[in-house]
């Protein structure tokens, strides 16, 4: 949706100016300054991430609940996704999905935590979440809800708010119906696209925005069929400005000094 494209810019002029400082790289620096511009796409901050955030209750696929809090110690690689999206978010979480077997088969296993939180509390409980972990075969990565006021807290924070648009009749018979019960949808949720990295002091290291690009990862033959046409588009070729599991990887070999790929 054009509306994504449009929140994107917005939100990164806000993001960046945020950061306090100008946008910089210096190829001599030895580990990621905030403002700086990672090398491998997107930029590093270092925002201690309020209290209310990191302790709004979450859910897993498995029902399982815990905060961002419960995650402190660790690296958390976070994106955004909707499980009833037909434009982008089964490409982000094939993304996921490769970027956490990478970090599987790395010295960081136990240090990184491949991280999807949904941005449709409404829709998106721990039974929907399930059915939809299951088609990716995987489980080197984890999905995420809540309520809708506790992601709309979240997400408001990390600037990539959603806003409920209501299909209209034409909407409904021209997509595709649902792939898990097989009826029509009632709506979407539009929201920028973006991956951040928490790091192990609660405090946000670093942000790219735009869509994911897959690059060879495949996405599960049931959500294909789900895609809208704008969708079909953005698997064959992702729009600009997008992030890949590249991005991700150079950003937590800086942070680290661990390679992953």
């Amino acid at each position: 949706m054009k509306i994504r494209s449009l929140a994107i810019i917005s939100i990164s002029a806000l993001l960046l100016t945020g950061c306090g400082s100008e946008m910089k790289h210096d190829t001599t620096l030895t580990k990621p300054v905030a403002g700086e511009a990672a090398r491998g796409g997107g930029s590093y901050l270092d925002q201690v991430i309020p209290a209310d955030v990191l302790s709004a209750p979450l859910f897993d696929q498995t029902g399982k609940a815990f905060t961002l809090g419960d995650l402190k110690g660790q690296y958390v690689v976070v994106s955004n996704f909707l499980t009833s999206c037909q434009e982008i978010c089964p490409m982000t979480t094939a993304t996921m999905r490769s970027i956490g077997d990478a970090v599987s088969s790395s010295t960081l296993k136990d240090k990184v935590k491949v991280l999807e939180i949904s941005v449709d509390g409404q829709r998106d409980i721990s039974s929907r979440l399930s059915a939809y972990y299951a088609l990716y075969n995987d489980n080197t990565f984890s999905l995420a809800s809540g309520t809708s006021s506790n992601l709309e807290k979240l997400w408001k924070y990390f600037g990539a708010p959603a806003t409920r648009m209501e299909f209209t009749a034409k909407d409904k018979a021209m997509l595709p119906v649902d792939w898990q019960t097989g009826k029509p949808g009632a709506y979407d949720m539009s929201h920028p696209d973006l991956v951040i990295v928490i790091g192990p002091d609660s405090h946000w290291k670093w942000l790219d925005l735009g869509n994911p690009n897959p690059g060879k990862a495949t996405i599960p033959e049931k959500l294909k069929a789900f895609l809208s046409e704008d969708g079909l588009g953005n698997l064959a070729k992702p729009q600009e400005p997008s992030w890949s599991a590249d991005a991700v990887y150079s950003a937590l070999h800086d942070l680290t000094g661990v390679a992953v790929s």
